[in-house]
């Protein structure tokens, strides 16, 4: 709803002016005014969106009106009437940028055409300033989140600038984790429309991409969760703070809320949890540390079920939910440091690639949930353990070596590559290819190399076949893979080769 002062000093101009109006836009507030004085003051009082305004009044005319309002910067959209077809007023009006030159007697139509025009442009300008708004609010938000530093009085006058008052009956700050397609601005537009936010309720998107809101009422998060819940396809948790008062100790709450939420990893069936729920769980300084010792020193051994057994009595889900997020957090490190990250040390960086689910151990928030996480823990566990297994077995019997080596040596000639010699000496494709390099010193595809070669140099010292021929008997159907691969080992090409050694 739009307010317009309509100020004329005849009074049947005024009222058929708002007669007009209320006809075609019964939701406005019309203020009249009888000349420039009254017009004026009623301005400062009312602040009217719009000021449809006579030239020739007594007293203060329009310009000189217009003039007035400019210097004291009050932003209205203004409209001049003129009962005289002079161009005169139209260009001191014009210079003074009033929006439309209306001539009496008014033409409704002309009338609308202008009021249209103008709400057109005020509501692309409330647009824009709500959205500048947000943007600047959520950027100053996250300044002070982030800043360790900041002091109070700071924050306090940053809270000045983006228009947020004081909440004198203290606020709660809500975060919203989706892991709906819905994420980001495109879900923070979603809250926005069913929040209607105000100034007692401001959502904002933090650092993470996550939607926050700063709200006077802990009922909106209820409700958020009723509305948000309609929709089956949309998995979410409101992590919610505890009651504060001073707006200065935002980051206080938002701290809260953000501990609240890391709680769903343990219960992902509950679409709110409060911090005032989960603040009294204590903080369990001793983990298990002789246990972790012990599975990490049973991997490659036949004690397996043991190793589960351990694990499950490390991981206890009654343990874990009677204490502070933080102890799995640091029992979560601790199987890394002990288990996995020793283990690959021992092994070297190649054996990385088997395990990838390595990387995503690293930080228990990468899965949904608990039960999501233990699974993939004992999962990559027992892949280790097989792997060591199978490790100290090549280690033991040469055999496996001899018999790649010798079966590299009778099929050089043929399409060879790392996979079928795996197959062929029943290894896993990872497994034999660390333990090429660790046995020969250096990869597959470099020892083939130096085998054809080798072979490729007595052929060309002691026969008379053509280099191409050469070229396929060692393996190569393109002869110019053959000189370049042969150029990379000898230094120079295989006709360069014959000629030196005659």
């Amino acid at each position: 709803m739009y307010k317009v002062l309509i100020a004329d000093d005849e009074k049947n101009i005024r009222l058929g002016v708002q007669a007009m109006i209320r006809r075609k836009y019964p939701d406005f507030e019309t203020l009249l005014a009888s000349d420039g004085q009254d017009a004026l003051e009623r301005i400062l009082e009312y602040k009217p969106d719009i000021v449809i305004t006579d030239i020739k009044m007594p007293g203060l005319d329009g310009i000189q009106l217009i003039k007035e309002l400019q210097q004291k910067e009050i932003q209205t959209s203004l409209v001049i009437l003129s009962g005289y077809d002079d161009f005169t007023y139209a260009k001191e009006a014009i210079k003074h940028r009033v929006k439309d030159y209306l001539l009496k007697p008014v033409n409704r139509m002309e009338l609308y055409k202008t009021l249209n025009m103008i709400i057109e442009e005020l509501e692309n300008s409330q647009k824009m300033t709500y959205q500048h708004m947000d943007e600047y609010r959520a950027s100053q938000l996250n300044y002070i989140l982030l800043n360790p530093n900041i002091q109070k009085e700071v924050v306090e006058e940053l809270y000045k600038k983006m228009k947020i008052e004081s909440y004198p009956d203290g606020y709660h700050v809500g975060i919203i984790e989706s892991d709906g397609e819905v994420e980001g601005i495109d879900f923070l537009a979603k809250i926005n429309q069913l929040i209607h936010s105000s100034k007692d309720c401001i959502p904002f998107l933090d650092k993470d991409g996550r939607v926050t809101i700063i709200s006077a009422d802990i009922v909106t998060f209820s409700l958020l969760k009723e509305q948000l819940g309609m929709d089956k396809h949309l998995v979410f948790t409101i992590g919610i703070s505890e009651k504060e008062q001073d707006i200065r100790e935002l980051k206080k709450a938002y701290e809260q809320a953000v501990t609240a939420l890391k709680y769903h990893f343990l219960y992902p069936r509950r679409p709110i949890i409060l911090y005032e729920k989960v603040k009294g769980k204590p903080d369990v300084s001793s983990l298990p540390v002789d246990l972790i010792n012990k599975i990490s020193n049973m991997l490659g051994t036949e004690r397996e079920n043991e190793m589960k057994v351990n694990l499950k009595q490390v991981m206890d889900f009654d343990v874990i939910t009677n204490s502070s997020i933080s102890y799995l957090e640091n029992l979560n490190k601790e199987i890394n440091e002990t288990i996995f990250k020793g283990f690959f040390k021992r092994l070297g960086e190649e054996s990385i690639a088997t395990f990838e689910l390595l990387n995503k151990m690293d930080d228990i928030y990468n899965f949904d949930n608990f039960h999501e996480y233990f699974h993939a823990l004992e999962d990559l566990l027992m892949r280790i353990h097989e792997y060591n297994k199978q490790l100290k077995s090549v280690y033991s019997e040469q055999k496996y070596m001899d018999r790649a080596i010798a079966y590299i040596r009778e099929n050089y000639h043929k399409d060879l590559n790392l996979a079928v010699v795996a197959n062929y000496i029943s290894l896993n494709y990872s497994y034999f290819s660390h333990m090429f390099k660790e046995y020969i010193g250096k990869n597959f595809v470099d020892y083939l190399k130096m085998v054809r070669v080798e072979s490729a140099k007595k052929l060309l010292k002691e026969t008379d076949f053509k280099i191409l021929e050469i070229s396929e008997m060692v393996g190569y159907k393109n002869p110019k893979q053959f000189a370049r691969v042969f150029r990379e080992v000898e230094g120079i090409s295989p006709k360069e080769y014959r000629e030196k050694n005659g």
